[in-house]
């Protein structure tokens, strides 16, 4: 072989092998970077499930606080039918009633 081919071809097998290394460096990344999206996703479907469970949690408490509202506003709608009452009867208020009936919601 002559000195011009040798010089010719170390340079290519040079370059063919830092290409070489370079597209298994790379081939690297993108599977470490895949492996890393898929832990992504699993951990977002697991944060909506999370979500869904709460919202169905917070629906629920909504409902339980609406009808204890509506249970409250009963119980004061009698308590002012009792205070007439016993207005119109001239009575007095039982021993230890300190509130006022009436006026709620107002």
């Amino acid at each position: 072989m002559k000195l011009s081919q040798i010089a010719t071809i170390v340079p290519l097998v040079i370059v063919a092998i830092g290409l070489i290394g370079w597209i298994l460096t790379v081939r690297n990344d993108v599977t470490s970077t895949v492996d890393q999206i898929n832990d992504i996703r699993a951990e977002t479907e697991i944060r909506d499930e999370q979500i869904s469970d709460l919202s169905v949690r917070i629906g629920e408490l909504e409902k339980n606080l609406a009808i204890a509202d509506d249970q409250m506003r009963t119980i004061m709608g009698e308590h002012e039918v009792i205070g007439e009452m016993f207005d119109q009867l001239g009575e007095i208020q039982p021993a230890g009633e300190r509130r006022e009936y009436g006026g709620y919601g107002k």
